[in-house]
């Protein structure tokens, strides 16, 4: 069964994407549905690279359930997980861009 899992992505941009406006980098959460972890990890990856983007990293990936009841899920990322779907499995919070 697919449930919602955020992580934490730091990304890279691919040539021909600017989107970063030349930044070095960006961290961004991802929330997507998976059945575990690889498969999360799967589909956000998967999703960062259909927009152009290279993973560098990710960390601090965990479902939207056990974030809840940690109490350190902020509200815009419960809300993204809210608009999930099997149709539109991912969900991108802001980038946090950096420079180098």
């Amino acid at each position: 069964m697919n449930v919602p899992w955020i992580g934490l992505y730091e990304v890279r941009s691919l040539p021909g994407n600017d989107a970063l406006a030349g930044m070095a980098g960006a961290f961004v959460n991802v929330v997507a549905l998976g059945k575990d972890v690889e498969d999360f990890k799967r589909t956000a990856s998967g999703a960062l690279r259909d927009y152009d983007f290279e993973v560098l990293t990710v960390a601090g990936i965990g479902t939207v359930e056990e974030r809840g009841k940690r109490e350190d899920l902020v509200l815009a990322l419960e809300q993204l997980a809210a608009f999930l779907t099997n149709d539109n499995p991912v969900q991108l919070d802001e980038f946090q861009a950096y420079e180098q």
